[in-house]
């Protein structure tokens, strides 16, 4: 059985494949350079998840053409994944993604609604009706016992939950001590994406 979580975002997708136990993650991120500053833990980790470059162009002072490119970006992410978990799906596989945040506001929300609408229609186009999209806050309580998880607590359960090598590397890295504020990108992403690959529904 194929259980694929996808924690979707712009800036940090990150996908968990959970085939038969075994466990692939990828790591999506907008025009990916491993030698910039903000790439440092992709890098790290480079050996055990699959950093993805997807093609994102830049914003203009033309409303229209900077909504066209947004429309173009969302294409290319979505591509990205497809391309990515295909070679995983040999059935109907289940596919998670975690809900939207209702908290969030403004234009940034919009365009994370809008690619993830993107995604959704290629995934149902492809696969079929197999997506499930779960609350932020259901993933964190069916997770943790707590739907007011801070991503500290959804680590902290991480790590005693399952032995996995990327466990063992994280803690290699020093992330079980790890504070909300010094949490770095993709590893939030990477655990709710794990996280809903792992529980069951």
């Amino acid at each position: 059985m194929t259980t694929i979580g996808i924690d979707f975002s712009i800036n940090s997708t990150a996908v968990a494949i959970n085939k038969d136990g075994e466990l692939t993650i990828f790591s999506f991120v907008p025009n990916y350079r491993s030698e910039l500053a903000g790439s440092k833990m992709h890098k790290a980790l480079s050996d055990m998840i699959s950093v993805i470059s997807y093609e994102k162009g830049g914003n203009t002072k033309d409303a229209l053409v900077d909504q066209r490119i947004k429309l173009q970006n969302a294409d290319n992410l979505s591509d990205q994944i497809i391309e990515a978990i295909n070679p995983f799906i040999t059935e109907t596989p289940q596919i998670r993604i975690e809900g939207f945040s209702f908290g969030s506001k403004g234009n940034s929300f919009i365009d994370l609604v809008s690619f993830n609408t993107f995604l959704k229609v290629k995934l149902i186009q492809i696969y079929g009706h197999c997506i499930d999209v779960v609350p932020p806050k259901s993933l964190k309580k069916i997770y943790t016992g707590n739907g007011n998880a801070s991503k500290c607590d959804m680590l902290r359960k991480f790590f005693e939950v399952k032995d996995t090598p990327f466990k063992l590397r994280l803690v290699e890295l020093g992330l079980d001590r790890a504070e909300e504020f010094t949490l770095p990108k993709p590893i939030d992403d990477i655990v709710d994406a794990i996280a809903l690959s792992w529980v069951s529904l």
